[in-house]
């Protein structure tokens, strides 16, 4: 094999690719074998499978490693200095040892707590006494040898593979041209693809055994993220000394009273959670927005319990996932989903369902793998998880998947045959950019803001039909319906997106489960939507320590605020003042009076500790 690769018609930057590919495919091979307890009882097929599944982030990896010394093979196809070769020679072999090191104390990493080789582990480095104790002599003797031994193999097998500068083209127009082309297959497959967004860890995903999906992670790239993530370790929303913040913050959340609103005809419910992509306020005439954008959830809102101040903590789609299936606010210069090494450790709606004995499933008409989506909803024990890839070609039809007409009546279909009770999630796009549905509406005009009232239209129409449609299944009277947005929009007021108004969102809770005291009446309590996880789970009787950060606002004596945030402000608002706090001036910038026209220290120190302890929590995580 080796003398095959040396001729000179395999080009070099193929045989340097396929030599990573190898490599990779060996420590997984290590990894798999060194926690192979970690394998559930005949699942080792399933496991075996993480090595097609690992292709594409290994390959991306590969293509990353093979930059230099592609750099390093297109100078001296025109400069044959033989220092070139040596140059590169030392930079593979360098990188040989730096993976083979960095891999096999991924190996004991693992075995240990679980989690790849991060940052904050590798940090244990600048402690060796302390490390080395929590291994044997004999293990670490095992773990020196491998090392060894696997640079020692891994260098021979490169210089076997990669021996040579083979000049493959003579003609020197061919040459410039391969040297052009080269490159950019090298940033392609360095960014996962042509795909709408650069490759990330839920390319390898693939199973609800969490081991299988670490098994197909590449551990040097899960660690080079993390490190890039890391960057920012320091928190920089530090405003009081930590005990007196974390005082405030829990302060937040203490409740004087156990007592509990019941909302529900039964504390088992089949629960559908339909999150709205961009549903700001502002498009919902009963929410003070524009007239006649939802005609049918207007009306449809005299039947449900509609929230009248519920806001988004963030302004992304992963950062309202996050906050509404674990209750995890959004942070102003992270999004904890694509870090999953993070998002593994918060709570999780669906998990707690599914001790209660909840089927589970989630429904989107896009890529599942976007912004690491996929990785979020496997670690979190989603048993049915369909994306556009479950979608017929012609349903395809928007630049983002499948439009929302077509994943509504997927998911009702496949709820015929639903074990009870279930937990089912939609996400819909068809609100967001570019706003391309193709139906007739009052909105015709090709301005943005007609756009969007145009697709908000369109979604509308098609939870009318779904609602009608549901309303005739036998499971209908023993469902609550959770419709909430993911995020506010700027759209169609042209809102300033630090000002609270951007931020107010759609929440509705409907179906034949919700009591019917409550038919027609509103919510107006200031909250989040990373309470909802608060208000269902005490709803089902359920605790929810574990939800630090969400309050249910059924309980009489919870207090009312709501939180929000981007790159530039922190949002906080109660029932007293708004609060818009501007991070690089350190000051005010917005006091949005309502009982209290002069900034309230106590009010504006309580956002403040509020943030330092989540971005702190993000942190540590």
């Amino acid at each position: 094999m080796a003398a095959l690769f040396n001729k000179p018609k395999v080009p070099f930057i193929v045989r340097q690719i396929i030599f990573w590919l190898l490599y990779f495919g060996s420590f997984r091979l290590l990894f798999i074998s060194y926690n192979f307890s970690k394998i559930p009882e005949g699942e080792l097929f399933e496991t075996l499978k993480s090595f097609f599944y690992a292709l594409r982030l290994d390959l991306t990896t590969a293509c990353i490693a093979s930059v230099v010394p592609f750099s390093l093979w297109a100078i001296h196809q025109f400069y044959g200095n033989n220092i070139l070769f040596s140059i590169n020679k030392f930079f593979s072999v360098l990188c040989v040892c730096l993976v083979t090191v960095l891999s096999v104390c991924n190996l004991k990493i693992y075995n240990e707590w679980g989690v790849q080789l991060t940052v904050r582990a590798l940090g244990y480095a600048l402690y060796p006494k302390e490390m080395l104790a929590f291994v044997s002599n004999k293990e670490l003797l095992f773990l020196l040898l491998l090392i060894a031994v696997s640079v020692y193999i891994g260098i021979k097998i490169y210089l076997r593979i990669c021996s040579n500068f083979s000049v493959l083209i003579e003609s020197t127009k061919l040459k410039i041209l391969y040297i052009s082309i080269t490159p950019l297959l090298l940033i392609i497959g360095a960014r996962g693809g042509l795909q709408l967004a650069p490759i990330n860890e839920s390319s390898s995903y693939y199973s609800n055994i969490q081991f299988n999906n670490h098994a197909a992670t590449n551990n040097i790239w899960f660690l080079a993220h993390s490190i890039e993530d890391a960057a920012k370790t320091k928190n920089s929303f530090s405003y009081m000394n930590i005990s007196t913040a974390s005082t405030i913050k829990n302060k937040l959340f203490n409740t004087s009273s156990s007592n509990n609103q019941n909302i529900l005809k039964n504390n088992r419910p089949n629960i559908v959670l339909i999150i709205l992509e961009s549903w700001t306020a502002d498009i919902i005439e009963p929410l003070g927005g524009e007239t006649n954008v939802t005609p049918h959830f207007n009306e449809f809102i005299k039947e449900s319990l509609l929230f009248t101040q519920m806001y988004g903590s963030g302004s992304r789609t992963e950062q309202g996932l996050i906050s509404i299936l674990s209750g995890f606010p959004a942070q102003p210069n992270h999004s904890i989903i694509t870090n999953p090494g993070k998002a593994e450790q918060l709570p999780s709606l669906n998990y707690d369902l599914e001790k209660l004995g909840y089927h589970s499933s989630f429904y989107y008409g896009g890529e599942i793998e976007f912004a690491n989506m996929k990785s979020y909803l496997l670690n979190t024990h989603f048993k049915k998880i369909i994306d556009k890839h479950n979608f017929k070609s012609e349903q395809l039809n928007s630049k983002w998947g499948a439009h929302d007409e077509y994943v509504l009546s997927k998911q009702l279909a496949d709820l015929k045959t639903e074990q009870h009770p279930f937990f089912s999630v939609i996400l819909t796009l068809s609100t967001h950019e570019p706003f391309e549905v193709n139906i007739q509406t009052p909105f015709n005009g090709k301005e943005e803001t007609e756009l969007f009232k145009k697709a908000a239209y369109y979604t509308d129409d098609c939870l009318f039909k779904y609602f009608n449609e549901a309303k005739k299944q036998n499971w209908y009277n023993n469902t609550l319906f959770i419709l909430v947005a993911d995020h506010g929009h700027r759209l169609p007021k042209n809102r300033n997106l630090n000002m609270p108004e951007s931020r107010r969102i759609t929440a509705m809770i409907t179906g034949g489960a919700l009591a019917d005291s409550l038919r027609g009446k509103i919510i107006t309590k200031i909250c989040n939507q990373n309470d909802l996880p608060a208000i269902l789970l005490s709803q089902l009787s359920v605790s929810t320590q574990k939800y630090e950060w969400s309050k249910n606002i059924f309980n009489p004596s919870t207090k009312e605020f709501a939180y929000y945030c981007n790159e530039n402000v922190l949002g906080w608002i109660t029932p007293q003042q708004n609060i818009i706090y501007s991070f690089s001036e350190n000051k005010v910038e917005e006091l949005q009076a309502k009982t209290q026209s002069k900034i309230n220290d106590t009010i504006l120190k309580e956002a403040k500790a509020f943030l330092q302890i989540l971005n702190k929590q993000y942190l540590e995580y």
